[in-house]
């Protein structure tokens, strides 16, 4: 099982989130205003950069672009910035909670 992340920023009224599962197959949803509007999968375990881009529903309607770094195999910590109207703003890392293991009472009750 591997790790997740959450990152996230407000922009032009919208809220911006990105939610990365890393694992032997990197998995990587956008979502605005809680929307998923994006999604992409990265195989190795290379560092590299997945970069997904979206509309926002403002009027009038504004393009965006989120830049996602993978850390390679020796570790690290993934990053994403948001990429708007020729800024690069940083998206602050949200807490995941762990999800609870079953424990051996819980399978035989």
């Amino acid at each position: 099982m591997g790790r997740e992340y959450h990152f996230h920023s407000e922009h032009a009224g919208c809220s911006v989130t990105v939610g990365l599962r890393m694992g032997g197959t990197r998995e990587l949803e956008l979502l605005v205003d809680g929307k998923q509007v994006a999604a992409a999968r990265v195989h190795g375990h290379q560092a590299q950069t997945a970069v997904m881009t979206t509309i926002l529903p403002t009027d009038p309607p504004r393009g965006i672009e989120v830049e996602v770094t993978l850390p390679g195999a020796l570790g690290g910590d993934p990053a994403s910035i948001l990429l708007a109207g020729g800024e690069r703003r940083p998206m602050l890392a949200r807490e995941v909670p762990r999800r609870a293991r079953a424990v051996e009472a819980d399978w035989y009750s």
